[in-house]
């Protein structure tokens, strides 16, 4: 598995020649970490995010497919981000640490809820640590899925732990809604940058955002692992909203 993708480009509105970020998360995170990295011209990237994952897989002594490099403690410890992205739409079953919820239930919710909370926490105390500033921490909203309130309530935990500590959230979910928030769809209308070029899938003017087969990832022809074998729009939109919220906070904006 590659856990470290580095990237050294420009970007004028950085305070810092080469911030480092690091990105933790789960297959949705997997699958767009190339184009985000991409897109986080001149940052150092490291891509932490494996599929199957929950916030729990990342935090000390949890049971976890990670190596322990990918650790909450080691990564802040080693890599020293100015940035941690943090992408989790909500596994259970797959994750070993978390197996023993289910989606949608009270269980579910407080093990994502309290496991937020320890991942703030132990991001701040790894810093503490290494002698560095606490790095800034960027939850990504999730996108709706055909059971609404689970990524709605996950979305207002991701909010509420992000203005506990004086963090942001980017509402990279709502870059693949047609109307309202929290209802799931295929397909969402062309943008203007869109329209005319082989991101606007459909003849009537609307993009195709998931698969017929998946509700959760971005790549139109099916799940990929990471990346996508086609025009991907679903990721395109993701990634262009976590680099703007990311440049924007890493600028101090």
């Amino acid at each position: 598995m590659r856990l470290v993708l580095a990237v050294a480009l420009t970007l004028s509105t950085l305070t810092s020649p080469s911030p480092v970020v690091v990105y933790i998360g789960d297959s949705v995170g997997a699958q767009n970490a190339p184009a985000l990295a991409a897109a986080l011209t001149p940052a150092t990237f490291h891509d932490l995010t494996l599929g199957g994952t929950a916030i729990c897989d990342y935090l000390a002594d949890s049971p976890t497919w990670l190596p322990p490099s990918a650790k909450l403690d080691t990564a802040i410890r080693t890599l020293r981000p100015d940035l941690v992205v943090l992408q989790f739409w909500g596994n259970d079953f797959w994750s070993p640490c978390a197996n023993d919820t289910r989606r949608g239930t009270d269980a579910f919710y407080d093990r994502y809820f309290w496991n937020a909370l320890s991942a703030r926490r132990e991001i701040s105390a790894a810093a503490d640590a290494a002698g560095i500033p606490r790095p800034a921490m960027l939850w990504v909203l999730q996108a709706p899925s055909p059971d609404r309130e689970i990524p709605r309530r996950l979305n207002e935990i991701y909010s509420y732990v992000a203005e506990l500590s004086g963090d942001r959230v980017s509402d990279a979910g709502a870059t693949v809604v047609s109307g309202d928030r929290y209802a799931f769809t295929r397909f969402v209308p062309c943008t203007p940058a869109e329209l005319g070029t082989p991101s606007c899938t459909e003849p009537s003017g609307t993009t195709r955002v998931h698969a017929d087969s998946d509700d959760i990832h971005f790549c139109p022809s099916g799940t990929v692992s990471r990346g996508c074998d086609g025009p991907a729009p679903g990721i395109d939109r993701y990634v262009a909203r976590i680099s703007l919220d990311a440049k924007s906070w890493l600028g101090g904006n």
